[in-house]
């Protein structure tokens, strides 16, 4: 043999010797690798085995929480204070007998009721508080459990992530044992391309698990005591003691600077107060946490709007309808921004499409033999008020309840904009009563013209029932304690086939005073209409502003306002 050939061999030898060391150096690796990926998957395990574990105990604290209160007010407490208007009605009536057996019982029945007992009833008052009671039995610790639910979900998510990557780092350093195998079959210089190929491989792998390791063992854990702190916040919040929730939701992002549930809350915490600016920073900052759904944008959209901030709040809007046009609520808000920056043709767009959709969502809902969303009426009615808020504002008439930017925040014509405010309102009114009643838009017929309303008291009637004299109040002013008020209108035109009245308390309709009458209204020409209490001597007519609309056939036919002092 050659001297050649001997060099040969021995270059083989050590090629085969060293690719030996390579090869069974990175079986130890893949042998960590998949250690670590054991561990991260276990991991991952049981931290979704606990977020299942927190979701049901929420859910059966809350559903238990919610049967509790519904019990405790409408079985104890509602039976209490009907106990109670029984005791005034016969001690009115000088029954001292029936006042002491129903006191009697009245006082049985709080006694076995935790809702009214002293923790939570006020005497003076004679109501529980109701959201206290709620925060304590459910909602505080739902809250909690809810958000280690979220937090453990999170944490799984992550480590999965992280055992898929190792997944991905087992398989690369198997290409790499296989390109370390195959070298040894080759001769030449292309057995080195396999081996620095393997070896690149390696290289990677071994960055790639330093990062993992670091990601695994330095990962967050559940930050319980921001989590209570949030959940406190939110219990506080609904007993409307928002200074202290405030309190709760600052401790809360100081232990968790990226918690945007609780920058969110926080922004509806200030926003209660009244303080816009600190409301729209709350949300931005939950925005910037990673908590940027509809909800967030839906509320800075309107804090920006309040505040005169129309661009900003447009943007806001934007963000939500370009994900999903169907959200009414917002669209009617980016109308109403259009409106108050001047922009009329945009906002004549905006309360189109709200219109468009509306409809298509009622269609829809009746060909699949179900009822429209109940939120689809409680948005398109709040579009109406917002929009008499806006109108308020700009006639320097603003109430305790109005919720608009101030006359100095909103450009262009003034004049124009209340009329523009208007006919949309009146609008939006008759479309929300003809798709409810009808299922389709309202119609240009026809309908009766109705005089301005007059209200009073009924002082006289004959055998028949039939008014003989009306009282009217020439200032529409009624004092504390009254029953009832009355409405005297008279009409010219087609008679209506239906008519529905709506009865708005200090800007928020009382359904409990609607009335939907399919009467014939053609043989007389001055009617009347009653709205309270006068079948008992119990209840009484709350203090305060009261809107009356009479809509004929879908049509907004004539609205009155009268005053119940205090």
């Amino acid at each position: 043999m050659s001297t050649e050939e001997q060099k040969k061999i021995q270059a083989h030898d050590r090629f085969d010797k060293m690719i030996t060391m390579m090869i069974a150096s990175v079986a130890i690796w893949v042998a960590i690798t998949v250690y670590f990926q054991n561990y991260a998957a276990n991991i991952s395990e049981q931290a979704r085995r606990r977020a299942q574990e927190n979701a049901v105990a929420a859910t059966k604290r809350e559903l238990n929480g919610t049967i509790q209160s519904s019990y405790e007010w409408q079985g104890a407490f509602q039976t209490w204070r009907e106990i109670g208007l029984q005791i005034t009605a016969a001690d009115q009536s000088g029954d001292t007998a029936a006042v002491e057996r129903y006191t009697r019982l009245q006082e049985r029945i709080a006694a076995l009721s935790e809702m009214l007992g002293p923790e939570y009833f006020d005497s003076t008052l004679g109501w529980p508080d109701t959201y206290k009671y709620e925060a304590d039995t459910y909602l505080v610790e739902s809250t909690r459990l809810n958000e280690i639910y979220f937090a453990e979900s999170e944490l799984g998510r992550a480590t999965d992530e992280t055992a898929d990557s190792l997944v991905v780092q087992i398989t690369l350093l198997t290409v790499a044992l296989s390109l370390y195998g195959l070298s040894t079959t080759l001769k030449g210089n292309v057995r080195w391309l396999f081996v620095l190929i393997g070896s690149g491989i390696v290289g990677l792998c071994v960055l790639w698990l330093s990062w993992s390791m670091i990601e695994l063992l330095a990962r967050p854990e559940v930050n319980t005591s921001a989590i209570n702190a949030y959940s406190e916040g939110v219990g506080l919040a609904h007993q409307q003691k928002f200074d202290e929730a405030i309190a709760k939701f600052n401790f809360a992002v100081a232990e968790k600077p990226d918690y945007g549930k609780a920058y969110y809350q926080r922004g509806f915490a200030n926003f209660d107060k009244n303080d816009i600016v600190a409301a729209i920073r709350d949300f931005e900052s939950a925005r910037e946490a990673g908590f940027d759904g509809t909800n967030t944008n839906w509320n800075l959209g309107w804090a920006y709007y309040i505040s005169g901030q129309f661009q900003q709040g447009i943007e806001a809007d934007e963000r939500v309808l370009s994900q999903d046009p169907r959200v009414l609520g917002v669209r009617m808000n980016e109308a109403i921004t259009y409106l108050s920056m001047g922009d009329m043709t945009n906002s004549q767009r905006q309360y189109d499409l709200l219109i468009q959709e509306a409809e298509r969502q009622v269609n829809e809902a009746r060909n699949n033999n179900t009822q429209p969303s109940a939120s689809l009426w409680f948005y398109m009615d709040a579009g109406t008020i917002d929009l008499r808020n806006l109108i308020d504002q700009l006639e320097s008439n603003p109430k305790p309840w109005t919720e608009a930017p101030t006359a100095d925040m909103i450009s262009g014509d003034h004049t124009v904009i209340r009329d523009f405010a208007f006919q949309q309102m009146v609008r939006l009114k008759q479309t929300i009563v003809a798709l409810e009643y009808t299922g389709q838009l309202p119609t240009s017929q026809e309908v009766m013209q109705v005089q301005p309303f007059a209200f009073g008291q009924i002082t006289g009637t004959d055998e028949q029932g039939l008014v003989t004299n009306f009282e009217v109040s020439p200032d529409a002013r009624f004092p504390f304690t009254t029953e009832s008020v009355t409405v005297e209108f008279s009409y010219s035109g087609p008679p209506p086939q239906q008519v529905i009245w709506k009865v708005y308390s200090n800007g928020v309709e009382d359904q409990s005073l609607r009335v939907v009458s399919y009467e014939d209204m053609s043989s007389n020409s001055v009617w009347y209409r009653t709205f309270g209490y006068d079948y008992t001597n119990v209840f009484v007519l709350t203090p305060g502003e009261y809107v009356v609309e009479l809509y004929a056939d879908s049509k907004l036919v004539q609205s009155g306002t009268f005053y119940v002092d205090e």
